[in-house]
């Protein structure tokens, strides 16, 4: 007997709410586990252990500060910077292990990659990793500056 029992079935529909939002706003990632690289040393990727899974990505709105809080006339004048705080939420049971800081996630839409900076629960039914950018895939198409199927100099 629990004490609470009506707190299982809240958790369960928390969890069916994680399952209805990534499937209607999942993504299909590639998460690459890292191990430890020596003490100052980058983390060195395990592709074997590499799998796919859908999480869901969100770039949030974040307001930055530049430089020193400068006050003047009560106001202050210090620089603001408007930029995106990139996030992944993993469903419970999504991964067959935990995520940890320094894994990579390959966003398949853009082929963005990513490392995980900070994992948090949210102890009900997903996880919320906060990233960094490490860099975009090079495109493989043709640029069209060298591209001879597109006409030059062609005026109406």
């Amino acid at each position: 007997m629990t004490l609470f029992p009506e707190a299982d079935a809240w958790r369960v529909g928390m969890q069916d709410v994680a399952k209805a939002i990534e499937d209607e706003m999942g993504e299909l990632v590639t998460v690459t586990p890292t191990r430890s690289g020596g003490v100052n040393f980058p983390r060195i990727p395990e592709p074997e252990k590499a799998l796919i899974a859908k999480a869901v990505f969100a770039a949030k709105a974040e307001l930055v500060t530049m430089g020193p809080g400068r006050q003047h006339g009560g106001y202050n004048v210090s620089p603001l910077i408007s930029t995106r705080k990139p996030i992944f939420q993993f469903r419970y049971g999504v991964l067959p292990w935990p995520i940890e800081q320094g894994y990579q996630i390959l966003l398949h839409r853009t082929r963005e990659l990513f490392e995980a900076t900070d994992v948090q629960p949210d102890s009900v039914s997903s996880v919320v990793v906060s990233v960094t950018q490490l860099g975009r895939a090079k495109d493989d198409t043709v640029d069209c500056a060298d591209d001879p199927r597109v006409p030059r100099n062609v005026y109406p």
